[in-house]
């Protein structure tokens, strides 16, 4: 890695030729990357598999200060897994057939709108350069149509999570969309926000200037009425499910339980990765902190299921019953909540700002935890505990529902 230079943010996403693309290496994929979960493992790792080396992070890597390559050095195999997702979901070429009809074009296109939601520069310059030389789908209505749908679907996962439930679903299926679509597209919603609050928050720890566009909209936490104050199953859903091709806003007695692994399950190389990310984001953390964290992104997103699950969690290694009520009427609420812990409320703020508005995210979200003695490598995990929340907290909101 190279020492620290000034970045050009003099331009913006919409400026589609302008290219963000990494210098290319190619290393081995090895199976103890990928072994999480008990998943069978043979479909993504084998002698012909390649990884392309820091791809997730789109050249960030190559100009961050040496300071910090100890810390990312620490992060190597979720790095790594990442890595994977990307090319798991992003590979050269796409084969289509009845079962699997989204096609580079779609991945693409989808990954450029959450970008643009996200409004992380880096990310919209790198998916529209890989997207500009591809054929468009042609101009038929239903052609349209489908465009349309998932554009919205994107759109809206990606910004206002509590929006979609099993009728955005149905809607994906009715412009063709098979299980399996459902899943690639629904994997790629979460994976592009995880990379762009990875990425963005990295930008800042790095001291990074950040560029701040006037009016660009900003995410809204979910509504407390939304939240139930108890909640311990999930239960997962796809269109291919619907009871008699009914569906209903709760989930009937006669339908079986389907964990969110079963459903991922449709897209095997993405599920290896996922699973793989997902791990490794419970160690090393204090526990208190990972819980924490993954309560508050489930706040502001609206995961019922996850809220309830990392309020139990929390419970557990803290003694502060005010402040976890206070996180479930709202974010607000808990920063002016007393805490004997120093570091909860700069905890509280820069995970929740990282979550809101990655692209406004910046060093001065961060300096109240390093001036109270956290550490860079210490921030670094905060920050994939915090993206990767984040991703779940969308795979359980649109998958499924609690129960």
């Amino acid at each position: 890695m190279v020492q620290f230079r000034q970045q050009d943010h003099a331009h913006w996403y919409h400026e589609t030729q302008r290219s963000g693309n990494p210098e290319i290496y190619a290393a081995p994929v090895t199976d103890e990357h990928y072994s999480a979960n008990g998943c069978n493992n043979d479909n993504l790792l084998n002698r012909d598999n390649i990884v392309v080396r820091d791809i997730f992070l789109l050249g960030l890597a190559d100009t961050i200060p040496a300071g910090l390559d100890g810390p990312l050095r620490q992060h190597a195999a979720i790095l790594s897994a990442s890595d994977a997702m990307y090319q798991a979901l992003f590979p050269l070429t796409v084969e289509i057939d009845r079962d699997n009809t989204f096609s580079l074009y779609d991945r693409l296109s989808s990954a450029l709108t959450v970008a643009q939601v996200t409004g992380v520069q880096r990310l919209c310059s790198h998916y529209a350069t890989r997207l500009t030389p591809l054929s468009s789908p042609d101009a038929s209505r239903e052609s349209n149509m489908r465009l349309t749908q998932i554009t919205q679907y994107a759109r809206q996962l990606a910004s206002q999570p509590t929006l979609i439930d099993k009728h955005a679903l149905q809607q994906l299926a009715d412009v063709g969309l098979t299980d399996a679509d459902i899943i690639v597209l629904s994997q790629i919603i979460g994976f592009v926000g995880y990379q762009a609050r990875v990425v963005a928050a990295l930008s800042a720890l790095a001291g990074y200037p950040t560029v701040i566009l006037p009016g660009f909209p900003r995410m809204e936490d979910a509504p407390a009425g939304l939240i139930a104050p108890s909640v311990a199953q999930w239960r997962g859903w796809l269109p291919s499910k619907a009871t008699n091709g009914a569906i209903s806003s709760e989930p009937s007695a006669d339908e079986a339980e389907i964990t969110l692994s079963a459903l991922l399950q449709h897209h095997q190389q993405s599920l290896i990765a996922y699973s793989s990310i997902i791990t490794r984001q419970h160690r090393p953390q204090q526990p208190d902190w990972l819980a924490l964290v993954a309560l508050v992104t489930a706040r502001i997103n609206g995961s019922r299921y996850c809220l309830a699950i990392n309020k139990h969690q929390l419970q557990q290694v803290s003694h502060n019953a005010l402040l976890i009520e206070a996180l479930e009427l709202g974010i607000e609420n808990a920063l002016a909540t007393q805490s004997d812990d120093p570091t909860t409320h700069p905890l509280i703020y820069a995970v929740a700002e990282l979550t809101r508005a990655p692209e406004r995210f910046s060093h001065q979200h961060i300096s109240p935890l390093l001036a109270l003695g956290v550490s860079n490598q210490q921030i670094v995990r905060i920050i994939f505990d915090t993206a990767a929340a984040g991703w779940t907290n969308r795979l359980r909101q649109t998958l499924g529902q609690a129960v």
